[in-house]
């Protein structure tokens, strides 16, 4: 799920309503392409957009059309509990695992983004990709920062970091070398235990 290419469609809407049916398209043909993943409710998503309803059904939809390709379904909102409202609906929805952006209006510091990982990271038993977007979000992560369950960096590849920014991936997210497929630099993968191993 963490290696190859992830697909991030966007959320067709009709009439400022999610477009069940051209979003189901969406995501069959990227399932029929043969992505390794398609993230559905990423930037491109709109998610922010979005009402609950439409998020929950939204990866409802990605995860029956993408015919057991996994979902990475995106949680980020401005209030905490709304992330975990969101965490939970992925889960029950069947998403593989969930991407969270530390979304604000006023800029987070490093404690408050490592207490934002720490509550959504308690309550998932699916894996949490980091979402490093500074541009939306007004947060850059560093190699320093503090992330629950963070692994250490694994060496770089013989092919070089060069194109990965200046985020190392973590070896659950490490994409295919560069030559070979595009990637996400701005994701990374923290969290791969299940809740009860917290």
């Amino acid at each position: 799920m963490f290696t190859g290419l992830s697909a991030f469609p966007l959320t067709p809407l009709d009439d400022d309503r999610l477009d069940e049916h051209a979003y189901a398209t969406l995501v069959t043909r990227l399932a029929d392409a043969g992505v390794d993943s398609i993230g559905a409710l990423g930037s491109t998503g709109s998610y922010a957009y979005l009402t609950r309803d439409e998020r929950a059904r939204a990866v409802q939809l990605a995860v029956r059309h993408a015919a057991g390709t996994p979902v990475i379904a995106g949680i980020g909102a401005l209030r905490t509990r709304h992330v975990l409202q969101h965490a939970d609906d992925a889960q029950r929805a069947g998403a593989a695992a969930v991407l969270l952006a530390p979304v604000s209006y006023q800029p987070l510091t490093d404690d408050e983004v490592y207490h934002l990982y720490e509550q959504v990271t308690a309550a998932l038993s699916v894996p949490l990709v980091v979402y490093d977007n500074p541009r939306t979000t007004g947060f850059t992560f560093t190699d320093d920062s503090p992330v629950p369950g963070r692994r250490p960096p694994p060496a770089p590849p013989p092919t070089g970091c060069g194109p990965w920014g200046r985020l190392p991936a973590p070896g659950c997210c490490r994409p295919s070398p560069p030559s070979t497929r595009p990637h996400r630099p701005d994701m990374r993968c923290v969290a791969r235990r299940s809740r009860a191993q917290w």
